[in-house]
């Protein structure tokens, strides 16, 4: 117990620095940046999709990489390139260089979920691992918090902030050391090719949820905070509150495995759902302050965080004998989409306006309630 506590706290951790800070904390800063380093819409979708990308490109190596040198030098790689993308941020003076300074930082997320992964179904047993990935997946919300925080209070703006994210990602190094397995497992596994999985009916309906998915989610954490300072004409302390809101209810993805033994995965993939599509609905028509508003993004978080949780355990079932590369593909589709979403309503937003933009991604995700998994990836946690 002592053993599966520690590596669910470290994992916590390591997801809270790679995903809170390292990726998704550029859509609070991106008004901030906008205003040092002007950027159109076309501009702010193309350097979100950097980030995305780079999470793509590195999650389909990473399985390999863990299954090859074990879970605690994938996990070390991601800490470093966190590092090395968050100081090259901080130091930005043009487009191009936050564009390298993203695609760097968004390596580290993509290195981090499959080795945590494969180091839960080597560690923890099969009716708790679930429970424990959930878990762990709920530290972008964690991370998301603590950007908001340190971003209100911490003088000298995002430059800074950057520069203490990179520093407390490089404290994640001590714990992965000591809690993560430094070698690789010896297993069949490595005798096949992680393509080999894509021919699996599940898989492939699963990567298409999680590739339109993807594509929902990035209206939100690409330009959530410029829609609520520009559309709907929010002030910064407020739209940093609405962010706090929004990475708080993040949270209750800790508790996906416990409510999907009650309501069932298919269950809490339409919950979920529910929670992305209100929130962009209610951004669309909104104009000016609102409980509705603070709802809406409670809920958006809630729901994204949840959906990757149910993606988590839907990747690793559907390849139980390589948990790590299911995890990798899944959540590689789900950064394919977000590049896609990125850029799709970076350019919706710029010639039709947000309502359009916002109102048609809402729509997608009305549409994908209706896609409903295989039954063999949908059964309850036990």
């Amino acid at each position: 117990m002592r053993s599966s506590a520690a590596l669910a706290l470290t994992g916590f951790s390591l997801i809270a620095v790679t995903y809170g800070m390292a990726r998704f904390s550029w859509g609070l800063m991106l008004p901030a940046i906008s205003s040092e380093i002007p950027l159109s819409p076309q501009q702010a979708g193309l350097l979100s999709a950097c980030s995305f990308a780079a999470y793509c490109f590195t999650i389909l190596t990473s399985a390999a990489l863990t299954d090859r040198y074990g879970a605690r030098v994938t996990a070390l790689m991601a800490l470093v390139s966190a590092t090395a993308g968050l100081l090259l941020l901080a130091s930005a003076s043009s487009s191009l260089i936050l564009a390298a300074g993203l695609f760097i930082a968004g390596m580290s997320s993509g290195l981090a979920s499959p080795a945590l992964a494969a180091a839960v179904s080597q560690r923890i047993t099969t009716t708790r691992q679930p429970r424990i990935n959930t878990l762990i997946n709920a530290g972008t919300s964690a991370g998301i918090m603590l950007t908001v925080v340190i971003l209100s209070l911490l003088p000298g703006g995002w430059r800074a902030a950057c520069v203490l994210f990179a520093l407390l990602s490089l404290v994640c190094v001590l714990p992965v050391m000591r809690v993560l397995k430094g070698q690789a497992a010896e297993r069949a596994s490595r005798m096949h090719h992680w393509y080999q999985r894509l021919y699996r009916r599940s898989m492939r309906q699963l990567m298409g949820i999680a590739l339109t998915s993807g594509l929902i989610s990035a209206a939100w954490w690409s330009f959530g905070s410029a829609l609520l300072r520009q559309h709907v004409g929010v002030d910064a302390e407020t739209a940093r509150l609405l962010w706090l809101i929004a990475g708080s209810a993040g949270i209750a993805g800790a508790a996906t495995g416990l409510l999907a033994a009650r309501i069932g995965l298919n269950g809490v993939y339409r919950l979920s759902l529910c929670g992305m599509a209100l929130p962009l609905l209610v951004l669309a028509f909104s104009h000016g302050e609102s409980i509705g508003l603070m709802v809406a993004v409670a809920c958006c978080g809630a729901g994204y965080v949840t959906l990757s949780g149910v993606l988590l355990v839907w990747g690793a079932r559907a390849t139980a004998e390589d948990p790590a590369t299911g995890v990798g593909i899944l959540f590689f589709m789900l950064a394919a989409g977000q590049v896609v979403g990125s850029l799709l309503f970076g350019q919706l937003y710029a010639c039709w306006g947000a309502t359009t933009a916002l109102t048609l991604f809402t729509i997608a995700a009305l549409l994908l309630l209706f896609v409903a998994p295989a039954q063999n990836s949908g059964e309850a946690v036990k």
